[in-house]
């Protein structure tokens, strides 16, 4: 079930199933070469991180994006990540430091995959508050960056992102481990803040965009 679970979670994140798109659990099922039982509990397990809507019968579809929804993932995540980084600052090692630094270098490497440039984000931001971090924190951010990666993946998308682009990402993460390296609760406090409100508003704006040109389409004549 881990397998079909990471093959549809890739899917949705890439776009491959795209936001709103219904699809078939047989179909789904014939595709990954499974039966059925194994593709209905990796839906539920999706379902449960706002990923997959399940439907009556044998069909479910992409959760559409949401710009409520986006603004409570973003809300529980500024309630809860800023102050873990806060109280995480000064328990970090040099060891630990190293490693964060190690992270943001692939996240910065241009012939990367997307797949480990998004798997070293995550990484990084896990370091960012492991220390002071307890199971149940975690647990509850692992639902909450589930949540929130399709967001940012639509926004961030790294196999379009430009060398600029992506070096502006690579600065902004960099600012994060220069306050980690401060030793300074409030200054880490803060740029965690910082980081996640930037976040949430490229997000927002995009949802915006893409809304604005699906009512474009929708409007336009023959339609």
């Amino acid at each position: 079930m881990d397998r079909v679970t990471a093959e549809v979670r890739r899917a949705v994140l890439t776009g491959a199933l795209a936001p709103g798109e219904s699809f078939s659990i047989s179909d789904l099922s014939a595709q990954l070469g499974v039966s059925h039982i194994p593709v209905r509990e990796a839906l539920r397990q999706l379902h449960s991180q706002g990923l997959i809507v399940m439907r009556p019968g044998r069909s479910a579809m992409v959760s559409p994006l949401n710009r409520s929804e986006l603004q409570s993932i973003y809300r529980l995540r500024q309630l809860i990540e800023p102050e873990l980084a806060a109280r995480s600052v000064q328990a970090f090692t040099e060891q630990a430091l190293t490693v964060m630094d190690e992270l943001l270098a692939v996240y910065g490497e241009e012939d990367g995959d997307a797949d480990q440039f998004w798997a070293s984000h995550h990484e990084l931001h896990v370091e960012l508050i492991r220390p002071a971090a307890s199971e149940w924190d975690m647990r509850v951010l692992e639902q909450l960056w589930h949540a929130s990666d399709r967001y940012t993946r639509v926004v961030f998308d790294a196999q379009v992102m430009s060398p600029t682009e992506r070096e502006e990402r690579v600065k902004r993460h960099r600012g994060l481990l220069a306050a980690a390296r401060s030793g300074s609760p409030d200054e880490l406090r803060r740029a965690v803040q910082a980081h996640l409100s930037e976040n949430e508003a490229a997000c927002l704006a995009r949802i915006s965009a893409l809304t604005e040109s699906d009512q474009d389409l929708s409007d336009a004549p023959g339609r």
